[in-house]
């Protein structure tokens, strides 16, 4: 597997906070040598990683055992600075979020409602992180940039994303 970033990606994101969605820790924790690089990239250019709990459970639930369930928590916490608290505003944005989404927003998850929630508070200083484009419509959030993840069989894109 190989990240490709657009010339622009790092000038983009450089001094803003980074929140990453779950889908970025799965693929992370199934690539570590080339996520490890690129995490290590965006702190070199003073990004603070961060994320939600309701990610990190997304994250590690279904996980059979304690060791593993462990090992998932430990990788989530050595990759980012800081959970960002959930406050009753970012529920707030969420409730309004679904009431923009409408019919379209009935198969998304509550943490993606409250991701969304998140980056309506802090809109433009911080990007989201998701290879879930599809869950984050641009007539309500705007794609700043993308970047490819190339798999043996696959490409994939993960945008990047602000209010």
């Amino acid at each position: 597997m190989k990240i490709i970033t657009p010339q622009d990606f790092h000038s983009a994101t450089s001094g803003k906070h980074i929140l990453l969605d779950t889908s970025i820790f799965i693929d992370a924790f199934l690539h570590p040598s080339e996520f490890a690089e690129f995490f290590n990239k965006l702190k070199d250019r003073n990004c603070t990683l961060v994320t939600i709990k309701p990610v990190l459970i997304e994250f590690v639930k279904g996980t059979t055992t304690d060791k593993k369930l462990d090992e998932k928590k430990s990788f989530v916490e050595s990759i980012i600075e800081s959970y960002l608290p959930v406050t009753d505003d970012i529920f707030d944005n969420s409730l309004d979020l679904i009431e923009q989404y409408r019919i379209e927003g009935k198969d998304l998850s509550l943490t993606d409602f409250i991701l969304g929630g998140v980056v309506l508070k802090y809109k433009r200083s911080i990007y989201l992180l998701t290879k879930d484009i599809s869950d984050f419509p641009t007539n309500i959030f705007t794609m700043l940039t993308y970047f490819n993840l190339f798999h043996r069989k696959a490409i994939q894109n993960i945008g990047v994303y602000s209010a």
